[in-house]
């Protein structure tokens, strides 16, 4: 077993809190929306970890505790039915401690995949969302995420904070190379991470993980210096999510960085099969980046913009991605459903509403056209909304 760092919860590192920011700003708006479908809410935080690092700052538990608080402070319904479970292996009896406000919790001690199916019994029906922040790559068996799929749930969704890099840096072990990219884990702490060695053992785990051993022509491919650290991560990261699609119709891919101009280091993958769920985290990964780089450049105006994965953002570019994708559509589809396709294909690099935007252009300039329902508003003008909510359907085609 490999040796845990247990100065992890002394001092919350600038990874943690991005990545527990990132949970943060997409839960408030998720349980806001999940509480109307009048289903209980599942939680389950597969790592919880402490709840709260020695230094006062709170973890995942507690940042997702106050979000419940504050929607259910908010909402207007009369009850809601809401399950909070906390598992870790090492920090159980922590955890009772720093989530004393909240009795009504589950916390268990132990192995996340020891434990969930028991968490899930009963829960058909429910609405289930599942964080899982992992301390070595071994959690992140493909298989489990399959099962979960099959299972007649409301709706399920992911949140995996995916550290591919060690992937990649245990895998040229497994294949008999050395990672020569170290410079890479310089501010990237790991409290646990796994270790393989070149035995048919450490290949068969990182088959059982990746589902399938695309990955070593990846790192065949960087053991002769076809590509580099950072070309094997991405394709590894790729087709690790393409192998998510085959449960899961989306899957979001999105590379991170904390520092600007720094190559992304870590990848959050969000997967589920409910299209508004992806929209969701669509919105969350762009308005996030945005508010980081304010605070990165000190509030001052730079001369191009980037999105999370330093690619300069170029409104004709994303424009004619635009175009380009919804002329696949010949016949009536809901907006929705198109615009998740989109983000499927591209990637997070704007917000739903820069695309609304284009879709608008090409909708006055007769490129496409929009079916509105209902047509007018209620004082009887022509209805020009494109969002899909209660009572409001949208669906585009591109004009013949």
């Amino acid at each position: 077993m490999a040796k845990k760092n247990n100065d992890f919860f002394v001092e919350k590192k600038a990874w943690s809190v991005v990545k527990d920011e990132l949970l943060g700003c997409y839960f408030m708006p998720y349980v806001s929306k999940i509480l109307h479908t009048y289903r209980p809410l599942v939680y389950v935080d597969c790592f919880a970890g402490k709840g709260k690092f020695d230094d006062g700052n709170p973890g995942s538990p507690l940042i997702a505790l106050e979000v419940i608080d504050k929607c259910q402070e908010s909402t207007s319904m009369e009850s809601t039915q809401i399950e909070a479970t906390f598992i870790d292996l090492n920090y159980a009896d922590d955890l009772r401690n720093n989530l004393q406000k909240y009795p009504w919790v589950n916390i268990i001690s132990g192995k996340y995949e020891d434990n969930l199916a028991n968490v899930l019994q009963g829960k058909e029906r429910c609405n289930v969302f599942l964080y899982i922040d992992p301390y070595g790559i071994k959690a992140l068996r493909c298989s489990i995420f399959d099962e979960l799929s099959k299972k007649h749930f409301n709706s399920i969704e992911l949140l995996i904070n995916m550290n591919s890099f060690g992937f990649i840096r245990e895998a040229c072990h497994a294949l008999g190379t050395s990672f020569n990219d170290k410079a890479i884990f310089d501010d990237l702490v790991e409290y646990d991470p796994s270790k393989m060695d070149k035995s048919s053992e450490s290949i068969d785990e990182l088959n059982a993980i990746a589902d399938g051993d695309y990955w070593q022509d990846i790192i065949n491919q960087y053991k002769t210096g076809t590509i580099d650290g950072y070309e094997a991560e991405a394709r590894f990261s790729e087709q690790y999510c393409q192998r998510l699609r085959q449960s899961y119709t989306y899957v979001l891919n999105m590379p991170l960085r904390i520092k600007k101009g720094q190559r992304p280091k870590y990848r959050l993958i969000h997967a589920t099969n409910h299209r508004d769920g992806c929209l969701l985290m669509v919105d969350n990964i762009c308005n996030r980046w945005e508010a980081l780089q304010e605070i990165q450049s000190g509030g001052q105006l730079s001369l191009f913009e980037e999105n999370y994965d330093n690619q300069i953002v170029d409104d004709t570019d994303i424009a004619n991605k635009v175009s380009a994708y919804f002329a696949r559509y010949s016949a009536n589809t809901s907006l929705h459903e198109a615009l998740a396709g989109f983000f499927m294909e591209y990637g997070p690099i704007c917000s739903t509403g820069t695309v609304k935007k284009d879709l608008k252009k090409l909708e006055s300039n007769g490129r496409i056209i929009v079916t509105r329902e209902p047509s007018t508003t209620g004082k009887g003008k022509k209805a020009t909304y494109m969002s899909e909510e209660k009572g409001k359907k949208v669906y585009v085609r591109w004009a013949q």
